[in-house]
């Protein structure tokens, strides 16, 4: 296509759509600025799911839960997962005895590249603000990088487990808590207690989120920064799961529990959209410059 044909095609094109629905004879260049405003918050996102159903991205990861669904909770559908006997250590098949499949749930593509946040909100009862009864932990997770084997972990969740002996019931240290994870190398398993928010409270949603900076994880609860983890390994969204911990706790009442999660957002950070905003400034200013017939002359259509 030459470029009077572009200019053709921008101004019966664009000039239609854009006076139509904007009334841009009307309001003229003023609703320009409006219409930006109104772009970030709603291209940010890579992607959202509010689990009125479940998205076939979402595959599983390590060992499947009893239960990874789509189910009715509080007037409206949610992600409920589930962990029973049928996923313990005693009952899964002998390939999957190691306390690496505990950790039950499902993983779907991240999709961005660069810097990134991924969020979203678990619901938690007062069931687990205990210290000798139901044992819980579920986390949101991140994997960084292009490849299976490269990039980074990024973890925030809760539990109620404790941190020496997280299978033992009965244990002294177990208390309710959130936590990130911090392996490193020395320490593979290592996770930070960053504790409860000032003014928490249970039996209610909260929100949950991981970012890359680009020289750090950033975690926040409920918009607030809890801890920040220094990495060069934290560009690329590659991986979102959505976790529950399977202790094996047997006894009455104790042998499952679920959890209740929603609204994930997968999401390019602020700065970048920023970014974004400005290049959709200068390609509208453009677009209403070539649809007004503003600079060199009126378009004419292709001659032929």
């Amino acid at each position: 296509m030459d470029s009077n044909a572009l200019h053709y095609l921008i101004r019966t094109k664009c000039t239609t759509a854009l006076r139509s629905t904007l009334h841009w004879k009307r309001f003229g260049i003023g609703c320009l600025p409006w219409l930006l405003l109104a772009l970030p918050d709603a291209a940010r996102a890579q992607w959202v799911d509010d689990f009125d159903t479940i998205n076939p991205a979402w595959v599983t990861d390590r060992y499947e839960p009893a239960a990874f669904q789509s189910a009715p909770f509080l007037g409206d559908n949610r992600l409920q997962i589930t962990v029973d006997q049928t996923g313990s250590t005693a009952n899964r098949p002998p390939a999957y005895s190691s306390s690496f499949f505990n950790t039950q749930g499902r993983q779907r593509p991240g999709e961005i590249l660069g810097d990134w946040s991924l969020s979203a909100e678990v619901y938690v009862p007062s069931s687990a603000n205990t210290t000798t009864g139901q044992l819980m932990r579920t986390d949101l997770w991140v994997h960084t990088g292009t490849m299976v084997s490269n990039g980074a972990y990024a973890v925030i969740g809760f539990t109620n487990a404790s941190p020496l002996t997280p299978l033992d019931p009965t244990a002294p240290d177990r208390s309710f808590r959130f936590q990130v994870f911090d392996g490193t190398a020395s320490e593979p398993d290592h996770w930070v207690d960053v504790g409860v928010p000032s003014g928490f409270t249970f039996d209610t949603w909260h929100t949950l989120e991981a970012s890359d900076t680009g020289i750090a994880f950033e975690y926040r609860l409920d918009g607030v920064v809890v801890f920040s983890d220094p990495t060069g390994l934290g560009a690329n969204l590659q991986t979102a799961f959505i976790e529950a911990y399977n202790f094996g706790q047997t006894g009455t009442g104790l042998d499952s529990y679920s959890v209740y999660w929603d609204h994930a957002v997968a999401a390019v950070p602020e700065p970048a959209m920023a970014a974004l905003a400005l290049g959709i400034a200068t390609l509208s200013l453009y677009v209403l410059r070539r649809c007004n017939g503003w600079g060199s002359g009126k378009l004419k259509p292709p001659q032929g």
